[in-house]
């Protein structure tokens, strides 16, 4: 078989010899000669080593938020007082249609683990601070003021709308490898006998850096 080279053309001949490869060779050119070269029949293969970059998370100290912007929603409120829990085991909601509230017995925004932050869709009189939450797209911005003269920035990641009777307590309040935001609102149909919407919508968000 014939092989084009910077001298001329190779014309190789392979001979089987103990794991050796016999390569008789014949230049055309200026120089004419017998060359014996020989080559492992099993090439080494050298270890490609991948280095892989780790992103560590960013976490923010503990401080309570003071403040919630959403620009896409034109939200910019104040949080009530910091909720606690209910009698009956559920989560306080905000006593006001037009502030939010954070839910003290999670982390606060920033803080490694799911802050939670809770605002009502409407009421009897309209819409409420959160209801355009749903408009929300993985991408968008979230920014919490925090007591310490900090802004936790984050993105919205995703969005998800679960039965009352099967929300996901896991997901939003278990506990995860970074800072991040859960967003809750009433969702689906208003019932009147029960005084209840049949869904929530809970907006999932991470925090991406401190900013403003």
């Amino acid at each position: 078989m014939d092989i084009k080279s910077k001298t001329g053309v190779l014309m190789k001949i392979h001979t089987s010899l103990c794991g050796k490869t016999l390569l008789f060779g014949v230049i055309v050119g200026s120089l004419f000669g017998w060359y014996l070269l020989t080559k492992d029949t099993e090439p080494v293969v050298e270890p490609v080593i991948e280095e892989v970059e780790v992103i560590q998370a960013n976490v923010l100290p503990p401080s309570e938020p003071t403040r919630l912007r959403i620009p896409k929603l034109n939200i910019d409120t104040t949080f009530v007082p910091p909720l606690g829990l209910l009698q009956n085991g559920e989560v306080a909601v905000p006593d006001s249609y037009t502030e939010v509230g954070w839910y003290k017995y999670g982390p606060t925004p920033g803080a490694l683990g799911p802050a939670v932050i809770l605002a009502h869709v409407d009421s009897y009189a309209g819409p409420a601070v959160f209801f355009y939450l749903g408009q929300l797209e993985p991408g968008d911005d979230v920014f919490v003021d925090r007591a310490d003269g900090s802004t936790a920035h984050f993105k919205v990641e995703s969005l998800e709308r679960p039965r009352q009777a099967e929300f996901p307590t896991a997901r939003v309040y278990g506990d995860i490898d970074h800072a991040g935001l859960r967003l809750i609102t009433c969702s689906g149909i208003y019932v009147k006998g029960n005084q209840r919407y049949t869904h929530n919508l809970v907006v999932y968000a991470r925090l991406v850096s401190e900013g403003s």
